[in-house]
């Protein structure tokens, strides 16, 4: 059995559903226990009795329908809001409720994002209000709006909806799945022997660095005394290897080089040697008085020892007085391959829309934003817009901000056609949404109309809505 579920719509409240039954197909027993202590997996309601019908008005409040969050998400998520959606079909004996007393539609499907928690609507009636089969299409529109970077893992999944779905089983083996990823992660957190760390490079256990040379390289064959014997040590220079043995001297008209210890800088001696045995007489002290002398002569020439030769001063002749010209400035008009050229700059994660015409926001805001947001969209369908995320590391909206745009949420708001109309809903955000300078309440649709003015924040991303 179907039951009407009406939607309501108060800018104080937010967005509610309301369902009626008779009052003789009330489950009393479920209604007193859930009442008492409500589930999480509930969505929160109160109820009354009218002319023999009993009403129910469920508050959404700051859950957001489930598909508005699409996207890819990491294993753990995504494991986690399978696990969300299918547990309360099995835990709901505990309140007596009936797993077929649940609304089994991804379209009234809840996520509460400070429980972390898959919401459901539940009519406590004593007939079923759906049938086997929902559990399955549910379970197929969902795995539409969602998606994981772990392609064995989301082909796991579909195939155990396409092949006799068992909600059951479809946790057992999520759970199986993710258990051996963590062991297989855990292994290989494990350190490994020192001596499989590189293909081909053995490392000794005990590193003695007395008996090794550092200049040669590992070998792959085991320790041994011979094959690491220390090589005599061997001096570098500017000119290269010194291999002759230490005990020769140098003759007469050889360059000296001084060859520091190892972890030192050479340093050249200047000069030629005369006689190794003798004093060195060095070539460049004449060079250096020649030098002292041309100075003290420049520097009498200029004055003195303590200054430069004084210049006659010029008398300076003002003819007129002139004012800056006053240059004429064109406004600048920025185009849309101006942006794509700062959007490279800013490393904005979008490219810039080519289309000029159909639905669309149009920025009126910061010029660092983009320009134009095309809302191509279908009836029934959904355009999400947020803010990049640089954990996820892949596209999780339909339009997504730069990652370092102010006050847009990773998930921030939703348009939604409805045959030629339009609507907008904010996703409980933290800077929220404006619509003509008033905050949306969160989860509650507001229909668009040509020329109106969108705000996601408070920040700059200010847009016209143009039809």
């Amino acid at each position: 059995m179907v039951y009407d579920i009406q939607s309501r719509n108060d800018y104080l409240t937010g967005v509610s559903l309301v369902i009626r039954i008779p009052e003789d197909e009330l489950d009393k027993k479920a209604l007193y226990t859930i009442q008492a202590d409500r589930p999480k997996f509930i969505l929160p309601f109160h109820y009354r009795s009218i002319d023999g019908q009993v009403e129910f008005v469920y508050q959404i409040g700051t859950q957001s329908k489930l598909q508005y969050l699409s996207g890819t998400r990491s294993q753990r998520e995504y494991s986690s809001l399978w696990s969300g959606m299918l547990s309360p079909l099995f835990q709901c004996g505990d309140w007596f409720m009936k797993p077929y007393s649940f609304v089994l539609s991804v379209e009234h499907l809840y996520y509460d994002k400070n429980q972390n928690t898959v919401c459901y609507i539940y009519i406590p009636t004593i007939k079923d209000c759906s049938q086997q089969s929902a559990i399955k299409e549910m379970a197929a529109e969902f795995s539409k709006h969602i998606s994981v970077a772990d392609a064995d893992l989301e082909n796991m999944v579909l195939r155990a909806i396409m092949r006799g779905f068992d909600p059951e089983d479809l946790l057992r083996v999520l759970d199986q799945y993710n258990n051996t990823r963590n062991t297989s992660m855990a292994l290989w957190a494990v350190p490994k022997p020192a001596t499989a760390l590189l293909p081909g490079l053995f490392v000794p256990e005990q590193y003695d660095p007395e008996q090794y040379d550092s200049d040669q390289p590992y070998s792959d064959q085991p320790y041994s005394e011979k094959s690491y014997s220390k090589r005599p040590e061997i001096e570098y220079t500017d000119f290269g290897k010194i291999d002759t043995p230490e005990d020769i001297s140098p003759a007469a008209g050889d360059i000296i080089i001084n060859i520091p210890p190892k972890g030192k800088p050479a340093k050249k001696t200047k000069g030629i040697v005369i006689d190794w045995n003798d004093t060195t007489v060095k070539k460049d002290k004449k060079d250096k008085k020649e030098k002292k002398e041309k100075a003290s002569k420049r520097q009498k020439s200029a004055g003195g020892l303590f200054g430069r030769r004084k210049e006659k001063k010029q008398d300076i002749v003002i003819d007129a007085v002139h004012e800056p010209k006053k240059r004429s400035r064109a406004p600048v008009v920025i185009t849309e391959s101006d942006f794509a050229a700062t959007a490279d700059t800013f490393g904005v994660t979008q490219s810039v829309p080519t289309k000029t015409s159909g639905t669309r926001l149009r920025l009126i805001g910061s010029a660092l934003l983009p320009p134009v947001i095309e809302v191509v969209i279908s009836d029934g369908e959904i355009f999400t817009i947020g803010r990049y995320d640089a954990v996820a590391g892949m596209k999780q909206s339909s339009f997504e901000f730069d990652i370092k745009t102010k006050a847009v949420s990773r998930r921030h708001a939703v348009i939604e056609r409805n045959g030629e109309k339009y609507s907008i809903i904010d996703l409980a955000s933290s800077a929220g949404t404006y619509l003509d300078g008033q905050k949306l309440p969160p989860n509650t649709p507001c229909e668009m109309e040509n020329g109106r003015r969108v705000s996601f924040g408070n920040a700059g991303a200010d847009y016209v809505w143009e039809e």
